[in-house]
């Protein structure tokens, strides 16, 4: 082989415990910044990938100078014992020229494997390497595609954030039809892209807390750390540490947009609406953008819009491994073991062509030094073992709650004040009663209305339609029958107040029941009209104002009827008159 490749080998065999042990490093700084700032944990997790591959550098370089300088090792094990042999005297004795044979084989076994490693990794670049090349192609092609412009008010409020934020330089703002949530691509020359949903879908103020999150990610030029993410992951696609920690930057990075929109937004309430709202429209992502959700998963983002209102849930979900970071973890371990005989001869650098001086100078030291390090290579100890192949990603299995420390176990007073009020539910429900400010008072107080403790989705839709203990009372005192909460969630959405039920009595029509008011409000019964149709009809019942307003009995059609010969009809008539469309047809004519 010729220096290169195998200076590559090396660096990939070095790396595995390099970055397995920077990972592990990693991992007890950010236990003891947990509560720091997003930003410093940020900085913490992005040095530690940056150490990662400045030590790859170091070790390619370190490599290829040993190399350079040292004749290749790929030779078989029967031609190096062979050149052993010719470099010997012709006086050596024999057991000391079978001494010094022994040493070639563990080299020789390494130098077989560096083509293989080579060769595997040059399969995982190339496959991921095609993957990012697709994904700049379609985000090439995407930018390209976005020709719509974003309306005069959402331009200017995006011109304004801009300048909050120091931006000098342009950046273009995009309507896309191909998106499903908003991004950021570009450095230099950056481009925020709307899915034209978010248009209608958001208020102005969901729209600007949104702006202000892809800005920030220009401000704080997140697409080119992102690209160097991405270079990392395809060169060491082979390492858990490297995905775990890459994983980390993201989140880490998603909290620090987060928290620069809630500096200029500062309504916490409105931006966990955005992000709820536009998680209901996601459906892809494109790692190398820049998306306001991150590209993380449900249960991650749930945990970002936790910390939004103020839930301080700084732990990634846990995830169980997938086969493959088993597979590879399994793998690191063994390769870890193959560049012990490397690291010592490093350690004590000998030219290969000198072996049989040094071999007759110590006798005794050199079959000594072999036999050593095969037991070493074939019986590690177990602090050896622990040395040699510590965890790559010990953050994948959070310690539990019982065995975490009280300063790094997540707090939340809303959470354990729900859970005593007897609402034990899942993390979605309590972030959605969280936004909807359901507070533990108001979910007791509701308890007491008559109607036994209430459901988190009953808490959920009284606070969203204003159904609170006094409404309910004041419905009561006006006459109306309220069952069950639902009655009253009904009363509220189709507007059946106390002013509607008193306008319905001074009409005529006293003792309506739940079903006839609902029936009511939602054709549009108004006390005008019931007085009106009263004054023309006196027999008409409430039924009757419903039917009224679903078959269009109106001044309109009772002049008509009139003008057709149909006079003085009562109501129930009228009806059959409309029913049939005999005056519809004379109309057509």
């Amino acid at each position: 082989m010729t220096p290169i490749p195998q200076a590559i080998a090396w660096t990939l065999i070095h790396f595995c415990w390099q970055a397995a042990a920077i990972a592990a490093v990693y991992r007890l700084i950010s236990a003891a910044n947990a509560r720091r700032s997003s930003q410093a944990r940020y900085l913490v997790s992005l040095s530690a990938l940056l150490l990662m591959l400045g030590a790859a550098v170091v070790t390619f370089a370190w490599e290829l100078r040993t190399h350079a300088a040292v004749p290749s090792t790929t030779a078989t094990a029967e031609n190096l014992r062979a050149s052993i042999a010719a470099d010997l005297p012709r006086s050596t004795a024999p057991g000391l020229l079978v001494a010094a044979q022994q040493q070639a084989p563990a080299h020789v076994t390494i130098a077989c494997l560096l083509p293989w490693i080579d060769a595997l990794w040059l399969i995982g670049v190339f496959a991921l390497s095609v993957r990012s090349l697709g994904g700049w192609w379609y985000l090439r092609r995407l930018r390209l595609a976005s020709t719509i412009e974003a309306p005069v008010s959402v331009s200017a409020a995006f011109q304004r954030i801009s300048k909050i934020l120091g931006l000098s330089r342009a950046i273009t703002l995009r309507l896309s039809t191909a998106i499903d949530s908003p991004m950021t691509m570009g450095t230099l020359r950056a481009i925020v892209l709307l899915p034209l949903s978010a248009i209608t879908l958001l208020g102005p103020d969901e729209l600007e807390v949104v702006l202000v999150h892809e800005l920030a990610h220009v401000h704080r030029a997140d697409f080119f750390w992102n690209i160097l993410q991405t270079i990392a992951e395809t060169l060491f696609f082979f390492h858990p540490a490297v995905w775990w920690l890459s994983a980390r930057i993201r989140h880490e990075r998603e909290l620090c947009c987060d928290d620069l929109a809630l500096q200029i937004c500062p309504n916490p309430i409105v931006y966990a609406h955005a992000l709820v709202h536009l998680e209901e429209q996601r459906s892809r992502h494109l790692r190398f953008a820049m998306a306001l959700d991150g590209h993380q998963s449900h249960a991650t983002l749930l945990t970002r819009i936790a910390r939004i209102l103020g839930e301080p849930m700084t732990r990634i979900p846990s995830r169980r491994l997938l086969p493959f970071s088993l597979a590879a973890a399994c793998a690191g371990l063994v390769v870890i073991l193959l560049p012990v005989p490397h690291l010592l001869a490093s350690l004590n650098p000998k030219p290969q062509s000198n072996l049989a001086p040094a071999i007759i100078a110590a006798p005794v030291i050199a079959p000594a030094i072999a036999t050593e390090v095969a037991i070493q290579i074939a019986k590690p100890s177990p602090a050896q073992r622990a040395s040699t192949t510590p965890e790559p990603a010990p953050a994948a299995e959070p310690q539990s709650d019982d065995k975490a420390a009280p300063s790094a176990r997540p707090h939340s007073d809303y959470i354990d004040q729900m859970k005593a009020a007897g609402y034990d539910v899942d993390l979605d429900k309590l972030i959605a009663m969280k936004i909807q400010n359901v507070t533990p008072e108001y979910a007791q107080a509701m308890s007491q209305a008559g109607f036994g403790k209430l459901s988190a989705d009953d808490l959920i839709a009284c606070k969203i339609q204003g159904v609170t203990p006094d409404a309910i009372v004041e419905m009561r005192k006006q006459g109306l029958e309220i069952n069950n909460i639902h009655d009253a969630i009904s009363f509220r959405i189709f507007q059946v107040t106390p002013e509607f039920v008193s306008g319905m009595k001074a009409a005529g029509f006293d003792s309506l029941t739940s079903k006839q008011l609902l029936a009511m409000r939602v054709q549009g019964v108004t006390p005008e009209y019931a007085r009106t149709l009263k004054q023309k009809f006196p027999g008409v019942t409430a039924d009757d104002l419903v039917k009224a307003r679903i078959f269009r009995i109106d001044d309109e059609f009772i002049a008509q009827a009139a003008r057709h010969g149909f006079t003085n009809l009562p109501f129930d008539k009228l009806v059959r008159l409309r029913i049939s469309g005999i005056l519809d047809d004379e109309s057509a004519k």
